[in-house]
């Protein structure tokens, strides 16, 4: 059995799915955490009405999980909305857990947060082309 220290729960990007399987979003996060010894205990994935505020993922934090983190397929999860969640990844890292971006090689935890909140909140922007086209081939 995996402890704490080792568990981490995966969310596949739904909206990727078009473009590269959830199948393959697993295998690719699974690979990045090899690394860091961590293993994926549990996966899910937000719907089709929560993939902007990411709402299955924020109830998952506020029920304080007994593992170390959370992996995403990339940070493009974050900016469906309006403006980056920022909050949500603020929310998960003060409670101790860390945070892994697989498609863009990123870990964020309590001693980098501060350092990347700049690169977070730039992402969207510099992204928001591929972000737009996303979300337009999904909500078709």
């Amino acid at each position: 059995m995996k402890n704490k220290s080792e568990k981490v729960f995966c969310y596949p990007d739904t909206l990727q799915n078009r473009y590269l399987p959830q199948a393959w979003q697993i295998f690719i996060m699974k690979n990045y955490l090899d690394p860091f010894e961590k293993k994926i205990d549990f996966y899910t994935g937000e719907n089709h009405k929560s993939f902007k505020n990411m709402k299955i993922f924020e109830e998952k934090v506020k029920s304080n999980p007994n593992i170390h983190g959370f992996i995403f397929f990339s940070l493009l999860q974050f900016c469906y909305d309006k403006k980056v969640n920022i909050g949500l990844i603020d929310l998960a890292v003060k409670k101790g857990y860390t945070i892994y971006l697989a498609r863009e090689k990123i870990v964020i935890n309590k001693k980098n947060l501060k350092k990347k909140k700049d690169d977070l909140f730039f992402f969207k922007f510099t992204n928001n082309s591929l972000i737009n086209t996303i979300k337009k081939n999904f909500e078709k």
